[in-house]
């Protein structure tokens, strides 16, 4: 796992910490908002690289997740194993 990813995933922790402990203050409000845009903002980007995940061969239900939760992270890794391979 790229150290991108790895970031990510704690950033995308820190945010839940924080709507889920302080769901009444400001931090909490706007941490939850901020998980909305960024599912809805993954969930436009499965649906634009469906086709690049079908492609890429192995495991396309870990490749949709990936993509869910890293985006164009996970999709550069894939162009690299492509061209790499």
């Amino acid at each position: 796992m790229s150290v991108g990813k790895i970031v990510l995933l704690v950033v995308y922790a820190v945010l839940a910490g924080l709507a889920v402990t302080q769901p009444a203050t400001a931090a909490g409000i706007w941490s939850l908002r901020i998980i909305v845009l960024l599912a809805v903002v993954h969930t436009v980007e499965v649906a634009v690289f469906f086709k690049a995940c079908q492609r890429a061969g192995g495991s396309l239900p870990g490749h949709i997740v990936s993509v869910f939760l890293f985006g164009v992270l996970h999709m550069k890794e894939i162009k690299a194993a492509q061209t790499t391979g």
